[in-house]
Formats: structure tokens, sequence, C-alpha cells
């Protein structure tokens, strides 16, 4: 790795305050910090057979068909907010994660480093809203200091055209992403606006109230706080 993306990995560590859960015992769960060749295999098959493609394409389907619901009872759909994370949730790093054993670790130079693809039922979601004019708004547990970063791998992935990027302050030592998150989604409530879908992969990005629905894609790599 360059030393500047080492660097940038090492400062994202300390910043996203990263910590995974014990293991659980579906796929849809994560693994510990340090998965089990056993978990690993369990991980791997979960999406090389397709069934988490599935599963996610299920949940990014019934997000689309909330949201349409909400454009078409709105009287100003430019009111209404949508919410997206953005690490496995826009976009996917199993293959990167894969690379590296699922560690916890790993998934910090993951974001930096990536290889990132678009989660294809996400992109689809984010681009009804845009079309409809619906204000998106993506809020990520990533520091401030990586928001260049950020748009790019975004930007690459296909998610272009007009959304705010709401990144966690640096500074942030909170051991969970709850406050920030919840406290940026009532944010963008002000001047009469309303969050009416928020969609994420770890239950602390749906946490925290300030969203009149919310939708999880299955993560069986990690969990976050």
């Amino acid at each position: 790795m360059p030393t500047t993306a080492r660097t940038l990995a090492t400062g994202a560590l300390l910043a996203l305050g990263l910590a995974a859960a014990p293991a659980a015992a579906t796929a849809a769960d994560a693994p510990s910090a340090d998965p089990t060749p056993e978990r690993i295999a369990e991980i791997e098959r979960y999406y090389e057979s397709g069934a988490w493609k599935r599963d996610a394409d299920a949940v990014a389907a019934r997000a689309l068909r909330q949201l349409r619901a909400s454009v078409r009872r709105a009287r100003e759909p430019r009111r209404l907010v949508a919410v997206f994370d953005v690490d496995d949730t826009a976009l996917s790093t199993y293959d990167c994660m894969k690379a590296g054993f699922f560690t916890d670790g790993r998934r910090t130079a993951c974001v930096v480093t990536g290889p990132h693809t678009a989660i294809a039922g996400v992109l689809k979601l984010f681009r009804y809203a845009q079309q409809r004019r619906v204000r998106v708004a993506f809020v990520t547990g990533r520091p401030e200091y990586v928001r260049t970063l950020t748009l790019q791998q975004l930007r690459r992935a296909g998610f272009r055209g007009r959304y705010q990027l709401l990144l966690r302050p640096s500074d942030d030592r909170r051991h969970s992403v709850v406050p920030f998150k919840s406290s940026a989604r009532r944010s963008l409530q002000r001047g009469g606006r309303r969050v009416v879908l928020n969609i994420g992969d770890q239950r602390s990005d749906l946490a925290g109230g300030v969203a009149q629905r919310t939708f999880k894609l299955p993560n069986p790599m990690y969990t976050l706080p």
C-alpha cells in the first residue's frame, strides 16, 4: 500500500473506532474480529452462492416500493429525504474484505484502498430518488478528512448528481456512531423536510429514530456499534 494510503488507513482506524461483534448464528449477522476458517467459508458461500445478492435485492426493492409510495403521497417530493449509508450499503467491500480474511482491521484498509462496487439495488433506489427530486443524503461513520476520497469512490461506482455527504467529525471519539447519525438525520429535517427512508447495513445505521421507515441490508462480515 502506498505511504499516503497507509497513513489514511491508520488514521481512519482511530477515527472510526471500529469494533467487531461476537459471532452470530446466521449468515446475516457478523463474525468475531478473528473469524474461524469455518466462519470465513460460511461468509463466502453466502455471497458467492448468490444468496446475499438475493437478500440485498429484496431489501432494496422493499425500500424502493416504500419511497415510491411516499412520493405519490407527497405534495412536494423535494421536501422528502432519503438517507443512505456508504460502506456495504451503497458500496460493497466484499472483494476487499475477502482478500483480508474478513478481519476487523482489514475493513479500514478497504475503505481507503477498495475496490468498491455499487450494490445494484441501492444504486437503483438512489437514481429513483434523484429522478423524483427527493433529497438524497449519505450519512456515514467515515471521518470527515476522507470526504474527497469518498466522493471519488461514490462517483466511480455510479452515484452521481446532487446529494449531501455527511461524515463523522474527525474528533468524534464516541464508541457508537448512533449519536452522530441520528443527529445528522435530525439536521436533514430542517425547513419542513422529512426523512422518509433510511437504509444501511448496520443496526447502528438505523438506531436513534428520525426516519419514517428503515431498511437493513444483510452484512455477515462485521458489526459496528
